[in-house]
């Protein structure tokens, strides 16, 4: 290759140097430029439906709320501690007994561990915390008990 290239003519070595040059570039914005440039437009659509979804997010948010009754920056009534709130709510839905432990982390945790209760009843327990006491679960654990239809649950409610 070298004896090739030294067998050359001046203005030849030139000419395949400026050959070499345009290889180079066109295989630097074929497998490099245009890639990366494909790659930028499909994430520029996607960031244009994530911010169109957003948007429509918002917008049903404020009408929930509204359906709700209570304003877009208003948080729901949470008087008293979450405790207190929470033994209040397994009595109602017949989940406190033999099986129900209860402990308060602090005025605003709660973590339960509930064995072999009925999950239908866990459910529309934890939508009353949620929509009433604004208690959201932080963690949850749920394993199918013994009994069809029921659950082992550990757990935590945040205000």
């Amino acid at each position: 290759m070298k004896a090739w290239w030294q067998n050359l003519a001046a203005s030849e070595r030139r000419l395949v140097m400026i050959g070499m040059g345009l290889i180079g570039l066109t295989v630097l914005w074929l497998f490099l430029w245009k890639p990366l440039a494909a790659h930028h437009e499909l994430l520029q659509l996607d960031l244009a439906d994530a911010q169109a979804a957003h948007t429509e997010m918002q917008s049903q948010r404020g009408e929930v709320l509204a359906l709700r009754g209570t304003s877009p920056g208003a948080a729901p009534a949470s008087n008293g501690s979450l405790h207190t709130a929470v033994i209040a709510a397994l009595k109602q839905f017949q989940l406190d007994g033999a099986g129900t432990t209860s402990d308060e982390k602090d005025k605003k945790t709660v973590n339960l561990k509930l064995e072999a209760k009925p999950f239908d009843t866990l459910a529309k327990f934890l939508a009353l915390m949620e929509t009433q006491q604004a208690a959201n679960t932080t963690s949850m654990s749920l394993k199918p008990a013994d009994k069809p239809g029921t659950v082992d649950a550990q757990i935590t409610l945040q205000r």
